[in-house]
């Protein structure tokens, strides 16, 4: 089941256990939101169009976070003029997640997926691997120093 729903100026096609990044919505983390302004619904081969909302028609869902977006930067520049500007901004937002919706065609909830338990699996006791002999020591092959002349100087006499 799916639901086209309108908040903040935008349209969102949402389906229970979607997370959805929009605009931010006041409200604490943990809180169920509730949207009535729902546009369209749909499930399978029924299809339910509102003009402009469908009524009772609602979707909820669970404020995950609030946060803000990553950084747009804003650039201005006049191009021969030596004029340039750059700005930043960060658009604060509201993570949600759907969780139910509910309209006159059916209802659809999400349901957290049981978590199996894995098997304990049991320490197997480790053997003990056989110490290697220690290999004897190889020493590398001495090279020849070599050998340097001194050179006489001679003292130029005038």
């Amino acid at each position: 089941m799916y639901a086209v729903l309108k908040s903040v100026g935008k349209q969102f096609k949402v389906s229970p256990g979607d997370i959805l990044k929009m605009d931010k919505i006041e409200g604490n983390v943990g809180d169920t939101i509730s949207f009535k302004d729902v546009v369209a619904v749909g499930n399978g081969d029924k299809f339910e169009l509102g003009s402009p909302a469908v009524q009772g028609a609602e979707v909820s869902a669970k404020l995950l976070h609030q946060t803000r977006d990553d950084k747009i930067r804003v650039f201005r520049k006049n191009r021969r003029k030596h004029f340039q500007r750059t700005k930043g901004h960060r658009q604060y937002i509201s993570i949600l997640k759907v969780m139910s919706i509910k309209s006159a065609i059916g209802e659809e909830s999400f349901k957290e997926p049981a978590k199996k338990a894995a098997p304990k699996k049991e320490a197997a006791p480790k053997a003990e691997a056989p110490k290697k002999e220690a290999a004897p020591k190889v020493e590398a092959p001495k090279t020849e120093e070599k050998k340097t002349v001194k050179k006489e100087t001679t003292e130029v006499k005038e």
